[in-house]
Protein backbone atom coordinates (compact mmCIF):
# COMPACT_ATOMS: atom_id res chain seq x y z
CA UNK A 1 0.00 0.00 0.00
CA UNK A 2 1.36 3.25 -0.90
CA UNK A 3 -0.07 4.90 1.90
CA UNK A 4 -1.70 4.27 5.39
CA UNK A 5 -5.65 5.26 4.25
CA UNK A 6 -6.60 5.62 7.77
CA UNK A 7 -4.05 8.18 8.73
CA UNK A 8 -4.57 9.81 5.53
CA UNK A 9 -8.67 10.28 5.83
CA UNK A 10 -7.60 11.05 9.57
CA UNK A 11 -5.36 13.76 8.07
CA UNK A 12 -8.01 15.42 5.75
CA UNK A 13 -10.48 15.90 8.89
CA UNK A 14 -7.80 17.27 10.32
CA UNK A 15 -6.97 19.40 7.91
CA UNK A 16 -3.53 18.36 8.19
CA UNK A 17 -2.63 17.90 5.10
CA UNK A 18 -1.18 20.55 3.28
CA UNK A 19 -2.74 21.26 -0.37
CA UNK A 20 -1.10 22.74 -3.73
CA UNK A 21 -2.65 24.09 -6.73
CA UNK A 22 -1.04 24.37 -9.61
CA UNK A 23 -2.58 26.78 -12.31
CA UNK A 24 -4.67 30.24 -10.97
CA UNK A 25 -6.70 30.86 -13.52
CA UNK A 26 -10.26 30.22 -13.60
CA UNK A 27 -10.30 26.82 -12.10
CA UNK A 28 -7.06 26.95 -9.97
CA UNK A 29 -8.01 29.84 -7.84
CA UNK A 30 -11.41 28.67 -6.94
CA UNK A 31 -10.16 25.48 -5.97
CA UNK A 32 -7.35 27.36 -3.94
CA UNK A 33 -9.53 29.48 -2.14
CA UNK A 34 -12.23 26.40 -1.85
CA UNK A 35 -9.90 24.69 0.06
CA UNK A 36 -8.12 27.80 2.40
CA UNK A 37 -11.87 28.56 2.84
CA UNK A 38 -12.31 25.13 4.79
CA UNK A 39 -9.22 25.55 6.68
CA UNK A 40 -6.81 23.86 4.95
CA UNK A 41 -2.70 25.46 4.47
CA UNK A 42 -2.72 25.89 0.57
CA UNK A 43 0.04 26.70 -1.76
CA UNK A 44 -1.06 28.00 -5.39
CA UNK A 45 1.25 28.56 -8.08
CA UNK A 46 1.01 29.84 -11.62
CA UNK A 47 3.75 30.97 -13.87
CA UNK A 48 1.69 34.12 -14.01
CA UNK A 49 4.13 36.79 -11.89
CA UNK A 50 1.19 39.38 -12.71
CA UNK A 51 -0.96 36.58 -11.12
CA UNK A 52 1.06 35.91 -8.18
CA UNK A 53 2.11 39.65 -7.17
CA UNK A 54 -1.80 40.52 -7.45
CA UNK A 55 -2.81 37.62 -5.34
CA UNK A 56 0.29 38.94 -2.91
CA UNK A 57 -1.31 42.12 -2.69
CA UNK A 58 -4.74 40.67 -2.05
CA UNK A 59 -6.49 41.34 -4.74
CA UNK A 60 -9.08 39.21 -6.47
CA UNK A 61 -8.55 39.05 -10.50
CA UNK A 62 -11.78 37.04 -10.72
CA UNK A 63 -14.21 39.44 -9.94
CA UNK A 64 -17.19 37.97 -11.03
CA UNK A 65 -16.20 35.03 -8.78
CA UNK A 66 -17.56 38.01 -5.54
CA UNK A 67 -16.76 35.39 -2.89
CA UNK A 68 -13.16 34.42 -3.69
CA UNK A 69 -12.47 38.22 -2.45
CA UNK A 70 -12.66 37.38 1.00
CA UNK A 71 -11.18 34.27 0.84
CA UNK A 72 -7.63 35.56 -0.72
CA UNK A 73 -7.87 38.85 1.79
CA UNK A 74 -8.18 36.57 4.43
CA UNK A 75 -5.86 34.04 4.07
CA UNK A 76 -3.14 35.13 1.58
CA UNK A 77 0.00 34.90 3.65
CA UNK A 78 -1.60 33.04 6.88
CA UNK A 79 -2.80 29.87 5.59
CA UNK A 80 -2.59 30.53 1.76
CA UNK A 81 0.68 31.07 -0.07
CA UNK A 82 1.44 31.97 -3.64
CA UNK A 83 4.48 31.43 -6.05
CA UNK A 84 5.82 30.93 -9.56
CA UNK A 85 7.88 28.11 -8.21
CA UNK A 86 5.86 24.81 -9.80
CA UNK A 87 8.43 22.64 -9.39
CA UNK A 88 8.21 23.30 -5.13
CA UNK A 89 4.40 22.13 -5.27
CA UNK A 90 5.12 18.12 -4.32
CA UNK A 91 7.79 19.48 -1.72
CA UNK A 92 5.33 21.30 -0.10
CA UNK A 93 2.38 19.64 0.09
CA UNK A 94 0.72 16.28 0.27
CA UNK A 95 -2.79 16.47 -2.45
CA UNK A 96 -1.95 18.36 -5.88
CA UNK A 97 -4.33 19.43 -7.66
CA UNK A 98 -3.68 20.25 -11.32
CA UNK A 99 -5.61 23.31 -13.48
CA UNK A 100 -3.42 24.47 -16.08
CA UNK A 101 -5.27 25.21 -19.43
CA UNK A 102 -5.20 22.92 -22.37
CA UNK A 103 -5.52 25.01 -26.19
CA UNK A 104 -7.62 24.07 -29.16
CA UNK A 105 -7.88 24.61 -32.33
CA UNK A 106 -11.01 23.74 -34.42
CA UNK A 107 -8.79 20.79 -35.19
CA UNK A 108 -6.13 20.27 -33.19
CA UNK A 109 -5.84 20.27 -28.94
CA UNK A 110 -2.57 21.04 -27.18
CA UNK A 111 -1.46 19.44 -23.99
CA UNK A 112 2.27 21.34 -23.93
CA UNK A 113 0.98 23.09 -20.66
CA UNK A 114 0.40 19.92 -19.11
CA UNK A 115 3.13 18.12 -20.17
CA UNK A 116 5.07 20.95 -18.58
CA UNK A 117 3.63 21.38 -15.61
CA UNK A 118 3.49 17.38 -14.93
CA UNK A 119 7.17 17.34 -15.27
CA UNK A 120 8.35 19.96 -13.15
CA UNK A 121 5.89 18.68 -10.35
CA UNK A 122 7.07 15.30 -11.22
CA UNK A 123 10.77 16.61 -9.93
CA UNK A 124 10.35 16.50 -6.29
CA UNK A 125 7.28 13.94 -6.67
CA UNK A 126 7.93 11.36 -3.66
CA UNK A 127 6.72 8.43 -2.18
CA UNK A 128 2.85 8.92 -0.71
CA UNK A 129 1.42 12.00 -2.81
CA UNK A 130 -1.81 12.12 -4.35
CA UNK A 131 -2.25 14.29 -7.34
CA UNK A 132 -5.62 15.04 -9.14
CA UNK A 133 -5.24 16.95 -12.72
CA UNK A 134 -8.89 18.72 -13.20
CA UNK A 135 -7.69 20.38 -16.57
CA UNK A 136 -10.11 19.76 -19.30
CA UNK A 137 -8.66 16.53 -21.44
CA UNK A 138 -9.59 13.84 -24.11
CA UNK A 139 -10.94 10.48 -22.41
CA UNK A 140 -7.64 8.34 -21.49
CA UNK A 141 -5.07 11.36 -21.62
CA UNK A 142 -4.50 11.01 -17.49
CA UNK A 143 -2.92 7.34 -18.09
CA UNK A 144 -2.35 7.46 -21.80
CA UNK A 145 -0.28 11.24 -21.69
CA UNK A 146 0.07 12.84 -17.68
CA UNK A 147 0.78 9.10 -15.91
CA UNK A 148 4.14 8.13 -18.00
CA UNK A 149 5.40 11.98 -17.82
CA UNK A 150 4.60 11.60 -13.68
CA UNK A 151 6.93 8.48 -13.66
CA UNK A 152 9.74 8.81 -15.94
CA UNK A 153 10.40 12.33 -14.07
CA UNK A 154 9.89 11.34 -11.04
CA UNK A 155 11.36 7.59 -11.39
CA UNK A 156 7.75 6.16 -9.32
CA UNK A 157 4.84 4.52 -10.11
CA UNK A 158 1.33 5.48 -9.92
CA UNK A 159 -1.01 3.60 -7.98
CA UNK A 160 2.09 1.96 -6.20
CA UNK A 161 4.17 5.16 -5.30
CA UNK A 162 1.57 7.94 -5.21
CA UNK A 163 -2.17 8.67 -5.97
CA UNK A 164 -3.37 9.92 -9.60
CA UNK A 165 -6.82 10.86 -10.08
CA UNK A 166 -8.71 13.21 -12.88
CA UNK A 167 -11.82 15.18 -11.54
CA UNK A 168 -13.38 17.76 -14.08
CA UNK A 169 -14.13 20.83 -12.80
CA UNK A 170 -17.52 21.86 -13.32
CA UNK A 171 -17.34 25.94 -12.02
CA UNK A 172 -19.91 27.89 -14.09
CA UNK A 173 -18.15 31.65 -14.18
CA UNK A 174 -20.75 34.39 -12.37
CA UNK A 175 -23.53 31.74 -11.34
CA UNK A 176 -24.27 32.81 -7.47
CA UNK A 177 -26.74 29.72 -6.96
CA UNK A 178 -23.95 27.17 -8.11
CA UNK A 179 -20.90 27.57 -6.71
CA UNK A 180 -17.95 25.44 -6.55
CA UNK A 181 -18.60 23.21 -2.83
CA UNK A 182 -22.35 22.68 -3.90
CA UNK A 183 -21.57 21.25 -7.69
CA UNK A 184 -21.00 17.25 -7.59
CA UNK A 185 -17.57 16.42 -7.73
CA UNK A 186 -16.86 13.65 -10.45
CA UNK A 187 -13.28 11.63 -9.18
CA UNK A 188 -11.67 8.94 -10.99
CA UNK A 189 -8.64 7.15 -9.68
CA UNK A 190 -6.01 5.07 -11.27
CA UNK A 191 -6.85 2.89 -8.51
CA UNK A 192 -9.48 1.90 -5.61
CA UNK A 193 -7.58 3.91 -3.04
CA UNK A 194 -6.60 6.42 -5.37
CA UNK A 195 -10.00 7.45 -6.03
CA UNK A 196 -11.34 6.50 -2.25
CA UNK A 197 -8.69 9.25 -1.17
CA UNK A 198 -8.98 11.92 -3.53
CA UNK A 199 -12.87 11.97 -2.78
CA UNK A 200 -12.18 11.80 0.93
CA UNK A 201 -9.91 15.33 0.22
CA UNK A 202 -12.53 17.02 -1.98
CA UNK A 203 -15.09 15.40 0.88
CA UNK A 204 -13.99 18.21 2.97
CA UNK A 205 -14.11 21.34 0.76
CA UNK A 206 -17.03 19.89 -1.43
CA UNK A 207 -20.84 19.11 -0.32
CA UNK A 208 -21.09 15.91 -3.16
CA UNK A 209 -18.49 13.61 -4.45
CA UNK A 210 -19.39 11.34 -7.10
CA UNK A 211 -16.72 8.25 -7.63
CA UNK A 212 -16.38 6.73 -10.63
CA UNK A 213 -14.69 3.85 -11.50
CA UNK A 214 -11.19 5.16 -13.85
CA UNK A 215 -9.74 8.65 -14.88
CA UNK A 216 -11.02 7.53 -18.41
CA UNK A 217 -15.04 7.87 -17.11
CA UNK A 218 -14.29 11.12 -15.21
CA UNK A 219 -13.08 12.59 -18.30
CA UNK A 220 -15.77 11.16 -20.95
CA UNK A 221 -18.02 13.18 -17.75
CA UNK A 222 -16.54 16.60 -18.81
CA UNK A 223 -16.21 15.73 -22.62
CA UNK A 224 -20.17 14.65 -22.69
CA UNK A 225 -21.65 17.27 -20.45
CA UNK A 226 -20.21 20.40 -22.85
CA UNK A 227 -20.72 19.12 -25.96
CA UNK A 228 -24.15 17.91 -25.08
CA UNK A 229 -24.75 20.78 -24.73
CA UNK A 230 -23.16 22.26 -27.61
CA UNK A 231 -25.56 19.77 -29.99
CA UNK A 232 -28.37 21.47 -28.38
CA UNK A 233 -27.67 24.79 -28.12
CA UNK A 234 -26.38 24.40 -32.52
CA UNK A 235 -30.38 23.09 -32.61
CA UNK A 236 -31.95 25.83 -31.28
CA UNK A 237 -29.84 28.12 -32.87
CA UNK A 238 -30.92 26.23 -35.48
CA UNK A 239 -34.39 26.47 -35.44
CA UNK A 240 -33.83 30.04 -34.79
CA UNK A 241 -32.74 30.62 -38.32
CA UNK A 242 -36.10 29.08 -39.44
CA UNK A 243 -38.33 31.10 -36.99
CA UNK A 244 -36.41 33.97 -39.02
CA UNK A 245 -37.11 32.51 -42.14
CA UNK A 246 -40.78 31.44 -41.26
CA UNK A 247 -41.24 35.39 -39.77
CA UNK A 248 -42.59 33.77 -35.88
CA UNK A 249 -40.76 34.18 -32.62
CA UNK A 250 -38.45 31.06 -32.18
CA UNK A 251 -39.26 32.57 -28.06
CA UNK A 252 -42.87 32.06 -28.52
CA UNK A 253 -42.98 28.59 -30.05
CA UNK A 254 -39.61 27.67 -27.25
CA UNK A 255 -41.97 28.24 -24.75
CA UNK A 256 -44.85 26.58 -25.98
CA UNK A 257 -43.16 23.61 -26.65
CA UNK A 258 -41.64 23.77 -23.21
CA UNK A 259 -45.01 22.83 -22.01
CA UNK A 260 -43.68 18.89 -22.48
CA UNK A 261 -42.13 17.88 -19.50
CA UNK A 262 -39.72 15.68 -21.90
CA UNK A 263 -38.43 19.23 -23.72
CA UNK A 264 -35.33 20.96 -22.71
CA UNK A 265 -35.66 24.60 -23.52
CA UNK A 266 -32.02 26.17 -24.35
CA UNK A 267 -31.75 29.64 -25.71
CA UNK A 268 -30.53 30.82 -29.10
CA UNK A 269 -27.98 33.30 -29.48
CA UNK A 270 -25.53 35.25 -31.04
CA UNK A 271 -22.83 32.61 -30.25
CA UNK A 272 -21.84 30.28 -27.88
CA UNK A 273 -18.49 31.49 -25.83
CA UNK A 274 -16.60 30.53 -22.87
CA UNK A 275 -13.00 28.54 -22.23
CA UNK A 276 -14.41 25.03 -22.69
CA UNK A 277 -17.86 24.16 -25.17
CA UNK A 278 -15.81 24.74 -28.19
CA UNK A 279 -12.55 23.51 -26.87
CA UNK A 280 -14.35 20.24 -25.75
CA UNK A 281 -15.73 19.97 -29.11
CA UNK A 282 -12.80 19.84 -30.07
CA UNK A 283 -11.90 16.81 -27.78
CA UNK A 284 -14.75 15.18 -28.50
CA UNK A 285 -14.61 14.79 -32.35
CA UNK A 286 -10.78 13.93 -32.29
CA UNK A 287 -11.10 11.11 -29.72
CA UNK A 288 -14.15 10.16 -31.82
CA UNK A 289 -11.85 10.60 -34.88
CA UNK A 290 -8.94 8.42 -33.30
CA UNK A 291 -11.20 5.73 -32.30
CA UNK A 292 -13.02 5.21 -35.40
CA UNK A 293 -16.05 6.57 -34.68
CA UNK A 294 -18.15 9.12 -37.12
CA UNK A 295 -18.43 12.66 -35.27
CA UNK A 296 -19.79 14.53 -38.19
CA UNK A 297 -22.77 15.51 -35.72
CA UNK A 298 -20.64 17.33 -33.59
CA UNK A 299 -19.01 19.25 -36.32
CA UNK A 300 -21.45 20.28 -38.03
CA UNK A 301 -23.05 21.49 -34.50
CA UNK A 302 -19.75 23.31 -34.56
CA UNK A 303 -20.08 24.94 -37.63
CA UNK A 304 -23.65 26.12 -36.56
CA UNK A 305 -22.80 27.43 -33.29
CA UNK A 306 -19.47 29.42 -35.41
CA UNK A 307 -21.91 30.88 -37.45
CA UNK A 308 -23.71 32.82 -34.98
CA UNK A 309 -21.74 35.98 -34.42
CA UNK A 310 -21.85 36.14 -38.64
CA UNK A 311 -25.83 35.80 -38.79
CA UNK A 312 -25.89 38.45 -36.14
CA UNK A 313 -23.84 41.43 -37.88
CA UNK A 314 -25.95 39.90 -41.45
CA UNK A 315 -29.25 41.04 -39.39
CA UNK A 316 -27.75 44.60 -38.17
CA UNK A 317 -26.15 45.01 -42.13
CA UNK A 318 -29.86 43.72 -43.34
CA UNK A 319 -31.59 46.11 -40.96
CA UNK A 320 -30.08 48.97 -41.80
CA UNK A 321 -30.98 48.97 -45.81
CA UNK A 322 -34.43 48.11 -45.07
CA UNK A 323 -33.98 52.08 -43.57
CA UNK A 324 -32.01 52.68 -45.95
CA UNK A 325 -29.07 53.28 -44.57
CA UNK A 326 -25.35 51.95 -45.47
CA UNK A 327 -23.39 50.53 -42.69
CA UNK A 328 -20.48 52.88 -43.48
CA UNK A 329 -22.90 55.43 -42.57
CA UNK A 330 -23.56 54.29 -39.49
CA UNK A 331 -22.28 54.41 -35.51
CA UNK A 332 -23.32 50.62 -33.68
CA UNK A 333 -23.13 50.42 -30.58
CA UNK A 334 -22.19 46.64 -29.08
CA UNK A 335 -23.52 45.89 -25.47
CA UNK A 336 -21.60 43.08 -23.84
CA UNK A 337 -17.83 41.62 -24.23
CA UNK A 338 -18.41 39.05 -21.50
CA UNK A 339 -19.25 35.60 -23.05
CA UNK A 340 -22.36 35.38 -20.29
CA UNK A 341 -24.64 37.52 -18.23
CA UNK A 342 -22.86 38.69 -14.87
CA UNK A 343 -19.47 37.71 -15.77
CA UNK A 344 -16.05 39.37 -16.71
CA UNK A 345 -15.23 36.61 -18.34
CA UNK A 346 -14.37 37.30 -22.33
CA UNK A 347 -12.99 33.81 -23.22
CA UNK A 348 -14.08 32.94 -26.92
CA UNK A 349 -17.08 35.77 -26.82
CA UNK A 350 -19.23 36.09 -29.62
CA UNK A 351 -18.77 39.56 -29.05
CA UNK A 352 -14.94 39.44 -29.84
CA UNK A 353 -16.02 37.90 -33.41
CA UNK A 354 -18.75 40.43 -34.28
CA UNK A 355 -16.88 43.42 -33.48
CA UNK A 356 -14.06 42.00 -36.01
CA UNK A 357 -16.51 41.60 -38.37
CA UNK A 358 -18.13 44.93 -38.02
CA UNK A 359 -14.74 46.59 -38.11
CA UNK A 360 -14.38 44.42 -41.56
CA UNK A 361 -17.25 46.21 -42.60
CA UNK A 362 -16.18 49.82 -41.71
CA UNK A 363 -19.06 51.27 -40.03
CA UNK A 364 -18.49 55.62 -38.95
CA UNK A 365 -17.93 54.37 -35.54
CA UNK A 366 -17.88 51.20 -33.02
CA UNK A 367 -18.68 52.12 -29.21
CA UNK A 368 -18.85 48.76 -26.74
CA UNK A 369 -19.77 48.86 -23.23
CA UNK A 370 -19.62 45.97 -20.70
CA UNK A 371 -20.65 46.96 -17.00
CA UNK A 372 -17.22 44.88 -15.99
CA UNK A 373 -14.93 45.41 -19.07
CA UNK A 374 -13.42 48.57 -20.28
CA UNK A 375 -11.34 48.04 -23.43
CA UNK A 376 -11.27 45.30 -26.25
CA UNK A 377 -7.66 45.73 -28.49
CA UNK A 378 -8.30 49.21 -29.56
CA UNK A 379 -11.55 49.60 -29.02
CA UNK A 380 -12.07 51.44 -25.33
CA UNK A 381 -15.62 51.11 -23.63
CA UNK A 382 -17.73 53.87 -22.91
CA UNK A 383 -18.01 54.93 -18.99
CA UNK A 384 -21.63 54.63 -19.16
CA UNK A 385 -24.10 52.80 -21.27
CA UNK A 386 -25.79 55.79 -22.12
CA UNK A 387 -22.90 57.01 -23.60
CA UNK A 388 -22.71 54.26 -25.57
CA UNK A 389 -26.14 53.91 -27.33
CA UNK A 390 -26.18 57.93 -27.24
CA UNK A 391 -26.68 58.84 -31.17
CA UNK A 392 -26.53 55.24 -32.47
CA UNK A 393 -28.18 53.74 -35.26
CA UNK A 394 -27.89 50.49 -34.59
CA UNK A 395 -27.57 48.90 -31.04
CA UNK A 396 -26.12 45.33 -31.04
CA UNK A 397 -26.79 43.34 -27.72
CA UNK A 398 -23.94 40.78 -27.54
CA UNK A 399 -24.49 39.44 -23.64
CA UNK A 400 -27.36 38.84 -21.34
CA UNK A 401 -26.56 40.80 -18.44
CA UNK A 402 -28.90 41.98 -16.65
CA UNK A 403 -28.40 46.01 -16.58
CA UNK A 404 -29.71 45.09 -20.48
CA UNK A 405 -32.81 43.11 -19.88
CA UNK A 406 -34.93 46.25 -19.30
CA UNK A 407 -33.88 48.89 -21.64
CA UNK A 408 -35.96 50.87 -23.97
CA UNK A 409 -35.09 52.09 -27.08
CA UNK A 410 -38.51 53.51 -28.36
CA UNK A 411 -38.85 53.73 -32.09
CA UNK A 412 -34.84 54.33 -32.83
CA UNK A 413 -32.08 53.34 -33.39
CA UNK A 414 -32.29 50.01 -34.43
CA UNK A 415 -31.81 46.48 -32.32
CA UNK A 416 -30.33 43.70 -32.52
CA UNK A 417 -31.02 41.37 -29.30
CA UNK A 418 -28.28 38.86 -29.83
CA UNK A 419 -29.71 37.12 -26.67
CA UNK A 420 -33.13 37.56 -27.03
CA UNK A 421 -33.20 39.65 -23.30
CA UNK A 422 -35.40 42.59 -23.87
CA UNK A 423 -39.14 42.22 -22.61
CA UNK A 424 -40.55 44.44 -25.09
CA UNK A 425 -39.91 44.56 -28.61
CA UNK A 426 -38.89 48.23 -30.33
CA UNK A 427 -40.43 49.26 -33.33
CA UNK A 428 -37.13 48.37 -34.88
CA UNK A 429 -36.06 45.03 -32.88
CA UNK A 430 -34.97 41.62 -34.20
CA UNK A 431 -33.72 39.10 -32.12
CA UNK A 432 -32.32 35.32 -32.61
CA UNK A 433 -35.38 34.16 -34.80
CA UNK A 434 -37.81 37.04 -33.53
Amino acid sequence: MWTDKTEFRRKAFARELNIAVVGLGYVGLNIACLFARSGFKVYGFDISEEKIEKLQRGENYLPEEKWLGPVIENTINSNMFVSTDVKDACSVSDFISVAVSTRATKHHVSYDAIIEASAQIASNLSPGKIIVFESTIQPGMTQELIQPVLERESGLVAGKDFGLAFSPERIDPGNVNRSIWNIPKVIGGCSTTCTELACAVYAEAIEQVVPVSSPKVAEMVKVMENTQRDVNIALTNLFAKLADSLNIDIEEALDAAATKWNFMRLKPSCGVGGACIGEVACMATESMRKNGVDASLIEEARKINESMPHYTVEKAVNALHSIDKDISDSKIAVLGLAYKGGSCDMRNSPSIEIIEELKKLGPSEITVYDPGIRNYNGISGTENLEQAIEGCDCIIIATDHPQFRELEFGNSPIVIDGKNVLKEKAANYSGIGR
